[in-house]
Parts: C-alpha cells; structure tokens; sequence
C-alpha cells in the first residue's frame, strides 16, 4: 500500500478529511476520527486492547500526540524532583512512564502526532516569572509577539498548562482578565483534555473560588477528555469539592447559571427598570429555586429565578469592564454602564490589543527590574526561552503545585493597578 487516501477520504468515517492528520504510514484520517480511534489526551487508564490500536489501515504506528508527550515529560520532571524511590506516588509515575515506552518505545521525542501545530510555546522562563509572582516578565513577553496567539501559549514542560490556568492558580485575577478581553480561550485544554474550569474545579492544591466565577462569566464549561462533562461525572465533581469543604464551588458548578453573566429579561415587583441589565449570577437557593444575583454598575443584590435570566457571556468586546496593560502595568477601568464600556473599547481602535504604547525609558526600567528580580531568584539563567532547565519546587501535584497560591493587598478607586 502507498499510503495515500484515494479523494482525500477519511478511512473511518469514510466522508471527506475534517482537520486531517497524517500518519508515519502516509494515511491521514479526521482529527476527531483518529482522536476516537485513539485518544490523543493523557491520563486516560486505556485497556491493552486500546494502547495497541494501529492505524486502521494499515496496521501501522500511531505515534504519540504533543499533549500525551507533554505528559509523560511533566510525569518524569515529577518523579525526579519531587518524589522519594520509596513514595508510593514515585512508583505510580514510574508505572506510567513504562506503559508509555511500551506503547510508544523509548525514542519518542521526535515522533508527534501533528494535531495542531500552530500552537505558541509557553517558554519555562515566563512560567517561573508566574511563580515569582513577576508579572512584568510576563506582559513583556506577551508584547513581543502577537498578542492573539501568546495568550493561548501552552507549556510543554508543565503538561500543556495554558497561561490562563498558570494566572489563576497564581491568584493573579487583573492578568486572568487581561488575557481573556485579549482573546485567551476560556476552555483551553492541557494534556489530559481538561479545561481550566474543570482542572480549578478538582482543587488541586488551593482555593480558586475567585478565578472560578471569573472564568464562568466568560463562558468556561467544564471539560474533560476534550468533551463536555457528562451528568455523571459533574456529581462526582460536585461531591469531591463538598467533601473537600469547597461548599460555594459545588453551588456554583451544579446549578446552570450559577457563576454566569446574564442579562435579566423580566424582573418581579415591577422593576421594568431592570429588564436588559446585566447581572453576574451567585448562589443557587434549592429550596426555593431562586439564584442570588448582582446587578452590574449598581451592585443592587436580588432574588431571581431561572424564567428572569438569559446568559449573556462577557466577550472581549462586551466584558464589562476593562483591564489594559501600561508600561508592563495593568490598570482595571470600570464603568458607569455597559455602553460606556463598549464605547471605550471601540475607541481603542481594533489593533491596540490592551497593550498600549510603552514609553522606551519605562520599558529599558522595567526590563531591568525584571533582570534584577530573575538573578536575585537565582533565576537569570532562565531569560532565555530556550534554556533546558527544570522547574523548581513542584510538590504533591507535580507542576500545577509548582505555581502555588497566594494573596495580594487590593486597591481601591476606579483604576486599580499591579506591579
């Protein structure tokens, strides 16, 4: 066989190719086609039966994707730097890794499935600048490029962990905001085919309340394995977050708005006032069906039900608000209405991309206090995005606790800004 597809046929669902990939054999098939037949995502227990499926052709290899590779890689940064030989956790990592070669062979580095290739690399500098809490590294990495396609990057070292997730986990909620108005996707998946929401869902190693209603608000669903999540796993999530004493999480993810921006199309008592007002919707009352909501720009809290609101997701040019980096600074706008915001926006024109013009004194400043910080961490050797140097510090969860939590002193007034 030469293998080719005879008029660009998918061999497995026999239509014409949809986003196709190609095989070492030559044969290429749907990208979703291929997924089913073989998951491209990590973390999934696969039977032997599936671990051995070949190409349905052919018989030939199917190679791992970026996202299993990306796994396997953050498993064994995990297992050396974080785990005793004689941890438990140590030999679970080491099962994994043997069932990789075995299914993959030893000399896997260079053999990736090309899913998407068009994909921006999260350089492992910008990641410790993250855990530094050194954002200025950060925003000056995002404009040095097309901001469209860096506030997507993903991390290869750390198990294709978006930006978005590593801002989150870092409490980092301006930057959260700033990627999202700058097109960041808020379902963007990691290695093992979850979406934000769902990985800040499970906990891992904090309390992500906060990041959790800003991401639902933008439109985040709960995905896993590169799906919606089905009725039966949301229980169970629902159940984990109870157990774990994370009661306002549970509320938030079982309910169908809750968390969610709406737009309330009737109102009760005669409040013709508010119909066509936005409103960020808060708990769910079971006993009485109603949801706590606050109105936006007035902060008015209300009873309403479910038949009073329509979601209505924040957009980059809808949001509500508005979040713009100066001089490797990020100041918060906020508004007197919605098209006040909206008239703002439109104003910036539709090239700025939230990162207005630096003054080249401020930025040489900047670039400078970065450098100071990276060597002052021991980190300077990590400018380079290039550099092959492993993460530092990742505890129980492997590199996701690389990036831990932690506090910062709000501030006040209409324009709130961050070092």
């Amino acid at each position: 066989m030469d293998g080719s597809n005879a008029n660009n046929e998918c061999g497995i669902c026999l239509g014409e190719w949809t986003n196709p990939v190609k095989l070492p054999c030559g044969h290429s098939f749907c990208a979703d086609c291929l997924g089913g037949w073989k998951s491209k995502y990590a973390g999934e227990r696969r039977t032997r039966e599936q671990r051995g499926r070949r190409c349905p052709l052919c018989r030939g290899t199917i190679p791992p994707s970026r996202d299993q590779i990306a796994s396997i890689k953050m498993t064994k940064m995990v297992m050396k730097e974080c785990f005793d030989k004689s941890d438990p956790r140590y030999e679970s990592c080491a099962r994994d890794v043997k069932e990789f070669e075995a299914e993959f062979g030893e000399d896997w580095e260079d053999t990736a499935i090309e899913y998407d290739n068009d994909g921006i690399s999260l350089p492992l500098y910008i990641v410790n600048a993250m855990k530094s809490r050194n954002s200025r590294t950060v925003l000056q990495w995002l404009g040095r490029g097309n901001i469209k396609d860096r506030v997507n990057a993903k991390g290869g070292s750390i198990g294709n962990m978006g930006l978005l997730i590593t801002a989150a986990m870092c409490e980092e909620y301006d930057l959260v905001n700033f990627l999202l108005l700058n097109g960041a996707d808020a379902n963007i998946i990691n290695a093992a085919g979850l979406s934000v929401l769902t990985s800040l869902s499970y906990g891992m190693s904090g309390d992500f309340f906060k990041a959790i209603k800003i991401l639902l608000s933008w439109g985040a669903e709960l995905i896993v394995r590169g799906r919606q999540m089905t009725s039966q796993e949301l229980k169970q999530l629902v159940v984990l977050n109870v157990r774990e004493g994370n009661t306002a999480v549970a509320n938030l993810i079982s309910s169908e708005l809750g968390g969610r921006r709406c737009k309330m199309v009737s109102a009760p008592d005669n409040r013709d006032d508010l119909v066509g007002k936005t409103c960020v919707v808060g708990r769910h009352i079971k006993k009485s069906g109603q949801y706590e909501v606050t109105v936006e720009f007035t902060n008015e809290s209300l009873l309403l039900g479910a038949d009073n609101l329509e979601r209505y997701d924040r957009t980059p040019q809808d949001p509500g608000y508005f979040v713009e980096c100066k001089n490797n600074r990020l100041i918060r706008r906020d508004f007197e209405s919605n098209e006040e915001c909206r008239a703002f926006i439109a104003s910036l024109g539709a090239d700025e991309g939230g990162l207005a013009e630096v003054d080249p004194e401020a930025e040489a400043k900047a670039e400078q206090a970065a450098a100071d910080l990276l060597a002052e961490l021991g980190l300077d050797d990590l400018e380079d995005p290039s550099t092959n140097a492993t993460m530092k510090g990742a505890q129980l969860k492997g590199a996701q606790s690389a990036l831990p939590a932690g506090k910062k002193k709000k501030r006040g007034g209409k324009k709130k800004g961050r070092k």
